[in-house]
C-alpha cells in the first residue's frame, strides 16, 4: 500500500509498521541516511514534516498501469492527466500530469531528484512540461509525490507539487519483466518487456553497475469497437447529434441559412436540432482511433565507483525514443466561398438539379456557395511523432567531518520530429482558378480522382529541440548543532542551469502555406538561471520540529526572485501530529508566450450568429474554429504563495488517518484570453472575433478568434486531502489491508481580466469537486488479490462559471458521479517468479457523458474507462 512520509514523530510512534520499529532499535551507525523529496537534508528513517506519498514497485504493479501516465491517473493527488493520444494536440504523443487542479507547468517532474529537459513542443503552444512517456514504468523502483509547494527547495516551477521518479540503486542480479494486455473488444493490444542487470556490491566490491532496457508497444484503440463512443450521435446520452457535417460535406448560399448535406448521400439525411442537414456517416463506418499506435524503448545505466569509505564517483546515462502514429481524420475545406465562374462552381446540369432539389431557392450562376467538406479522397491529417530524450549525469560525493558534499553536472535534451500530412492553401485557390496539372477538385461529389488533390499534398516536417545543462554543488550536515529536541540539520547549495528551445517549422508552415493553419515562426531562445539556497531542520523541542528554507534565483531574462518556506510538525501526544507549511513561488513566462504567434483549433459555439439565425443557445452547434494567440514581449512573471495545515492520527498501530488543508494564491497569471469568455461576452473583447465577409447586416462565419497573452489573470484555490488506512491481521488466515484516499476542492476562484470579479469555478466541468480511491487487498502466503474502486465527482452541466445558463434548456442541470472497479492479483509460485494480472474497469462502466460541452464527445473521469473492460498479465522473474 502507499506510505506517507510524515514527520519525525511518526517514526517514533511506529506508523510505518514493525519493520520500521525494528530498525529504530538499532544504533544510528547502522542506519542509512536518505534524502526524501521536499528536503535536501539527509535523514534517518525518512523523518520529515512534509506530506510525501510514496509508491513502491509492488504498489505500481497492482494499479494495472502500463505507462507512467496511466499510473498517475489512478491517484487522488493527481488532478488530471493528458495521455498524448490526440492527433490535434500541440504535443502529439506526449503525456503530462497536473496537481491541485492547476496546469501541468506548475508541477515539477524529477528523475532521481534531478530535472530533465522539457518536452520540445509546448502544451497549447505555450506551456513547458516534462513528457511522462520518456519515463519507462518498468525501471521505476518508486515514486515520491510531494503534495506541497516547493519553490524554496527546487525552484520556481514547483508551485502545485513535485513528482520524483526513482530507479534502482546498488542492484545485483538480473530482473526480467514481460506484460501483455488488451481490451475486451480485442483492440489496444499492448506488449512490454524489460530487463535490468546489476553487478558489483558497492560496499564489498567498491563498485556497482546497473544496466536496463525496456520496450513497449501498443496497437490502436478504435472508436468503432466500443459502444459508448462508436457513434457521435450522443442523443442516447441526452446530448446532441454531433455527427460531422464535414464527413460528407455541406453547402449553403447565405450565412443566415444552415448547411445542407452535399448531394448523393448513400444514407437518409438527418436534420439536427440546429437545422443543419447532414449525411449521417459515423465512426462505426470509419477507422477512427481513440488511442494511437505507440512504440518506445529506453536504455538506462547507473555506474557508481567507490573511491574510499566516504567518497564515490557516479554516472547516470539514459536514452528513450517514442514513436506515435496518430490518425487525425480528414483534412477539410473550411467555409470556402465559391462565386459564379470559379473553377469548382457547379455547372453540370445533373448536379445543379440535385442542388436545386435540396434548396429550391438556389439560383445557379447568381448565388455564391459556401462549402464545408472533408477531403476523404485524399490523405488524412495523420502524424508521425518521434521523440528522442537523453540525459547524462556525472557526479562526485564525499563525506568530511560529518558533512555530506555532492557536486554534479547534468546534461539533458529532447528532440521532436513531427511528420505531418498537410494540404497547401493553393488547394483553396485552385477551386477558383483551376488545377493546372489535372482535374479541379469537385467538392460537391465523392470519388474525385487522386490527381485532383495530389498537387496540393505536402509532407511537412516540423522539428523542435530543448536542452538543459546544469551544475549543482551542495553540502549538508544532519547534526549541525544541538537543540532541546535534538540535532539540527542544515543544507546549502548553489545551482546553475541553462535552458534552450529551438523550434523549426517546415518552410511551408513558416510561409503560411499550410491550409487551415496560421504562419509558424522559427524560434531560437535561451536563458540561464543561477540559484543559491539554504535549509534548516530545527527540532526546537522533543515534540516540535521546524523546517526553514530560503532560495534566491537570478534569471538572465527576468531578474531576481527570493522564495522562503517554513514548515513544522508538532506532536502534543504520540498518537497525534499537526503539520503545516507556508511558501512563495515565481513562474517566468515561457519562450513562446514572449515571442511566438501560435495557432490552434477549438470547438466554438457562435452564439451571436445563432441568435441572428433564430437558433436558441441550447441548440447552437459547435464548429471547429481557428484560434490565434500572439506573443507578448511585455509579459511579467507570475507570483504565488501557498499555505498548508494538517493533522495525522494513529490511535493504534494498524490504524492511520491524515487530513491536510492547502491554499494556493496566484497573481499576474499569464493567460491567453479565455475562448469561452470571448464567445459568451464578445463586447468585452472588441476585435477578438474576426469574421469572414458577408452581406450588409449579416454576421459571417468566424474566420478566427484572436486571444493574445496577458498578465491579466488571478487564481485562488484551496482543498483537503484525506487518507485513511487500516491493516487487519487475520492471524493464520492472512492479512487484509483497507485504504481510502480522497482529494476534495473547497474553492477554485479565478478572474479572466484584472478588472473582472472573482468567479467560483468549483463544481463546473473544468473543476469537479472531488476524486476518491478505495482499495481493499487480501494477502495470504504467496497469494494476494485486491479490488480498487475509483470514484469521480459529478458537476454542473456547464463548462465554467461564465457559460450561458440558457444552454441548459431541456437538459439536466448536473452530470452524475460514477465509480469504476479494478481487480488485481499476484501469485508467487517460485521464490524468484511473480505472476500478476487483473482487469481494469471490470464492470465495463461507461463514464457519464458531458451533455453540454462545447467539445462534443467529452466524458467524465479516466479516458481509458471509455475503452471498456481491459485485461492484463505481468510476469516477473529474477535470476
Amino acid at each position: 500500500m502507499r506510505v506517507k512520509i510524515l514527520a519525525q514523530a511518526i517514526a517514533a510512534i511506529g506508523l510505518l509498521g514493525s519493520g520500521f520499529a525494528h530498525a529504530a532499535d538499532s544504533s544510528d551507525s547502522q542506519l542509512e541516511r536518505v534524502t526524501i523529496t521536499g528536503s535536501n537534508i539527509k535523514r534517518i528513517n525518512t523523518q520529515g514534516a512534509l506530506p510525501v506519498e510514496i509508491l513502491k514497485k509492488e504498489d505500481i504493479a497492482k494499479t494495472g498501469a502500463s505507462t507512467v501516465a496511466q499510473l498517475l491517473d489512478t491517484l487522488t493527488s493527481i488532478s488530471s492527466v493528458t495521455a498524448g493520444t490526440s492527433s490535434t494536440s500541440f504535443v502529439p504523443g506526449a503525456a503530462h500530469a497536473s496537481m491541485r487542479g492547476m496546469d501541468a507547468k506548475y508541477t515539477l517532474i524529477l528523475l532521481n531528484g534531478r530535472r530533465l529537459a522539457s518536452y520540445a513542443q509546448l502544451e497549447s503552444g505555450t506551456d513547458s512540461f516534462t513528457d511522462l512517456n520518456t519515463l519507462p514504468l518498468s525501471v521505476i523502483e518508486s515514486v515520491e509525490i510531494l503534495r506541497d509547494g516547493a519553490s524554496a527547495i527546487y525552484g520556481s516551477d514547483a508551485v502545485a507539487g513535485v513528482i520524483n521518479f526513482k530507479t534502482k540503486r546498488n542492484y545485483q542480479g538480473v530482473d526480467t519483466y514481460a506484460r501483455y494486455g488488451q481490451t475486451s473488444a480485442g483492440d489496444g493490444a499492448e506488449q512490454a518487456v524489460g530487463v535490468s542487470a546489476g553487478t558489483g556490491d558497492l560496499n564489498k566490491d567498491g563498485y556497482n553497475a546497473l544496466f536496463s532496457f525496456d520496450a513497449y508497444h501498443r496497437e490502436p484503440v478504435f472508436y468503432s469497437k466500443h459502444d459508448a463512443i462508436k457513434s457521435r450521435d450522443f442523443r442516447r446520452f441526452g446530448g446532441d447529434d454531433n455527427r460531422y457535417l464535414s464527413t460528407w460535406g455541406g453547402w449553403r448560399t447565405s450565412p443566415k441559412s444552415q448547411y445542407t448535406a452535399m448531394p448523393y448521400c448513400p444514407l437518409p439525411l438527418v436534420t439536427k436540432a440546429s437545422g443543419q442537414t447532414i449525411c449521417p456517416i459515423d465512426y462505426d463506418r470509419q477507422d477512427a482511433q481513440v488511442s494511437p499506435r505507440t512504440s518506445r524503448y529506453g536504455l538506462l545505466s547507473v555506474l557508481t565507483k567507490k573511491l574510499d569509505a566516504d567518497s564515490q564517483l557516479y554516472a547516470e546515462l539514459g536514452f528513450n525514443q517514442t514513436k506515435t502514429y496518430l490518425q487525425g481524420g480528414n483534412n477539410f475545406l473550411n467555409g470556402i466561398t465559391l462565386a459564379p465562374g470559379d473553377a469548382a462552381y457547379p455547372t453540370d446540369p445533373s448536379l445543379i438539379a440535385a442542388l436545386k432539389a435540396q434548396n429550391p431557392g438556389f439560383t445557379p450562376g447568381k448565388d455564391n456557395i459556401t462549402i464545408y467538406r472533408g477531403l476523404n479522397e485524399g490523405w488524412g491529417r495523420d502524424r508521425e511523432a518521434t521523440s528522442n530524450t537523453y540525459h547524462a549525469v556525472f557526479g562526485y560525493s564525499t563525506s568530511l567531518k560529518d558533512w555530506d558534499f555532492d557536486a554534479s553536472v547534468n546534461f539533458s535534451g529532447n528532440n521532436v520530429t513531427n511528420n505531418n500530412q498537410d494540404y497547401l492553401t493553393s488547394l483553396e485557390d485552385s477551386l477558383g482558378t483551376g488545377n493546372p496539372s489535372g482535374p479541379t477538385y469537385n467538392p460537391f461529389i465523392h470519388g474525385n480522382p487522386a490527381s485532383s488533390l495530389a498537387p496540393y499534398q505536402a509532407l511537412d516536417v516540423n522539428k523542435a529541440s530543448t536542452s538543459l545543462q546544469a551544475l549543482e554543488l551542495k553540502a549538508s550536515k544532519s547534526e549541525l548543532f544541538n537543540l532541546p529536541g535534538g540535532a539540527a540539520g542544515f543544507a546549502t547549495g548553489i545551482q546553475w542551469w541553462r535552458e534552450t528551445l529551438v523550434s523549426t517549422p517546415d518552410l511551408n508552415s513558416q510561409q503560411g502555406l499550410v491550409m487551415n493553419s496560421a504562419p509558424q515562426s522559427y524560434l531560437d531562445a535561451s536563458h540561464s538561471i543561477f540559484a543559491a539556497y539554504g535549509e534548516f531542520n530545527l527540532p526546537l523541542a522533543k515534540n516540535l520540529e521546524v523546517q526553514l528554507a530560503l532560495r534566491g534565483d537570478h534569471y538572465s531574462d527576468f531578474g531576481n526572485t527570493i522564495n522562503p518556506k517554513v514548515a513544522f510538525s508538532y506532536r502534543p501526544i504520540k498518537e497525534v501530529m499537526f503539520r503545516g507549511s507556508a511558501t512563495s513561488g515565481f513562474k517566468a513566462p515561457s519562450f513562446t508566450q514572449l515571442n511566438l504567434t501560435r495557432t490552434a483549433y477549438g470547438s466554438v459555439k457562435d452564439y451571436d450568429q445563432c441568435a441572428q439565425q433564430g437558433i436558441p443557445a441550447n441548440k447552437c452547434p459547435s464548429n471547429s474554429t481557428k484560434i490565434v494567440s500572439g506573443g507578448n514581449p511585455n509579459l511579467q512573471p507570475e507570483t504565488n504563495d501557498s499555505f498548508s495545515l494538517g493533522v495525522v492520527l494513529q490511535p493504534v498501530k494498524d490504524l492511520f488517518a491524515s487530513v491536510d488543508f492547502y491554499r494556493i494564491n496566484q497573481k499576474n497569471v499569464i493567460n491567453a484570453v479565455d475562448l469561452e469568455d470571448v464567445v459568451t461576452n464578445p463586447a468585452k473583447y472588441p476585435g477578438a472575433i474576426v469574421r469572414k465577409p458577408a452581406g450588409s447586416g449579416v454576421l459571417g462565419d468566424i474566420d478566427y478568434v484572436n486571444t493574445p497573452y496577458q498578465n491579466a489573470g488571478g487564481l485562488s484555490t484551496s482543498g483537503l486531502d484525506f487518507d485513511l488506512r487500516y491493516d487487519w491481521s487475520l492471524g493464520g488466515y492472512g492479512k487484509l489491508k483497507l485504504e481510502n484516499q480522497h482529494s476534495r476542492l473547497l474553492s477554485f476562484k479565478d478572474h479572466k481580466l484584472s478588472g473582472d470579479p472573482w468567479l467560483e469555478e468549483l463544481d463546473y466541468a473544468i473543476q469537479p469537486r472531488w476524486k476518491n480511491v478505495f482499495t481493499a487487498e487480501y494477502s495470504y502466503d504467496k497469494y494476494s488479490v485486491g479490488m480498487t474502486a475509483r470514484s469521480y465527482a459529478g458537476y454542473k452541466n456547464l463548462e465554467q462559471a461564465i457559460s450561458k445558463t440558457s444552454t441548459l434548456q431541456g437538459k439536466p442541470g448536473r452530470i452524475p458521479s460514477y465509480t469504476a472497479l479494478d481487480l488485481d492479483f499476484t501469485i508467487s509460485p517460485l521464490k524468484k517468479l511473480k505472476i500478476g494480472g487483473g482487469v481494469k474497469n471490470i464492470g465495463n462502466r461507461t463514464p457519464p457523458y458531458f451533455i453540454n460541452s462545447s467539445t462534443p464527445g467529452t466524458f467524465s473521469g479516466s479516458d481509458t474507462d471509455l475503452w471498456g473492460r481491459t485485461y492484463y498479465l505481468n510476469v516477473n522473474y529474477k535470476f
